[in-house]
């Protein structure tokens, strides 16, 4: 998300469970008892940088338990904070632009993604552990393909996201800002089962790098197969409030994943499903 300017308008976009209840989502955060929390793993002079990796116990997989309890708005294109409905699973919450995580919302379980078997910069970034199994499988499947994709940004906090989203405010005027990247606390990115990903020789936001480069290809082609999905794909600016970004996907796990394939649902269609309970 911190790519350089697309010149096409229309292709300007939006771009973080803990063990605590899923309801501490929207509110303060104190995550349950574990053997390392996310700020024993950050620098509190730099937010997103890795100082130290230690084993913890992984998360399983999210269940799907459709709830149907919660009438989200309609009109969620609509710029406001309201708290990010409660879902039986973390990796499952819909953030849009009216939906949105607390400031101090952050994962318990965030691990160094070279603990998925990343390396260089791909491995300094922060994801969930509950994301490393299906990561270290898919980076494995891109090494059979003789690919190279590379983890450009993964988990971010509030205050990173208000730096980047900020950034793009002076740059462009704040109301091209909302169509480039997210506000703070409604970023996918916060909930720290999100990636941004290109490959060697692809700079900036020209062209479209799902169809033109191989590893963006394989990308929009298998990454469901290992729960992550794209979630801004082309035409769905409507449907998402964001435009198309071919590099950045989600994990919510292999069955939720080819769920939402063969739903023929946008990934925040398909998660209002299961908010609720």
């Amino acid at each position: 998300m911190t790519r350089a300017l697309l010149a096409v308008p229309l292709l300007l976009a939006a771009c973080a469970a803990p063990t605590a209840p899923v309801a501490s989502l929207a509110g303060d955060v104190t995550p349950a008892p574990t053997s390392v929390t996310a700020t024993s793993l950050l620098d509190a002079a730099g937010p997103e940088r890795v100082v130290a990796s230690l084993p913890m116990a992984r998360p399983a997989q999210p269940v799907l338990t459709a709830r149907f309890h919660a009438v989200l708005v309609v009109d969620h294109c609509a710029d406001r904070d309201l708290p990010a409905p409660p879902t039986t699973d973390a990796a499952l919450t819909v953030l849009d632009r009216s939906y949105a995580l607390a400031a101090g919302y952050a994962p318990a379980d965030l691990v160094a993604a070279s603990a998925a078997g990343l390396t260089g910069s791909s491995g300094t970034k922060l994801v969930r552990s509950v994301i490393l199994d299906d990561l270290a499988a898919m980076r494995e499947a891109w090494v059979a393909a003789g690919l190279t994709v590379i983890v450009e940004s993964a988990y971010r906090s509030y205050a990173s996201q208000a730096v980047t989203f900020n950034g793009w405010a002076a740059r462009l005027g704040q109301a091209a800002a909302l169509l480039r990247t997210a506000r703070p606390g409604h970023s996918e990115h916060q909930l720290g089962t999100a990636i941004d990903v290109t490959s060697p020789g692809w700079t900036g936001r020209f062209g479209d790098w799902g169809r033109e480069s191989a590893e963006g290809a394989w990308m929009a082609a298998h990454a469901w197969e290992y729960g992550f999905v794209m979630s801004y794909p082309s035409g769905s600016l409507a449907a998402t409030c964001f435009g198309y970004e071919p590099w950045h996907y989600r994990w919510i796990g292999r069955e939720a994943a080819a769920a939402q394939r063969t739903s023929g649902l946008y990934l925040r269609q398909f998660l209002e499903r299961y908010v609720g309970g």
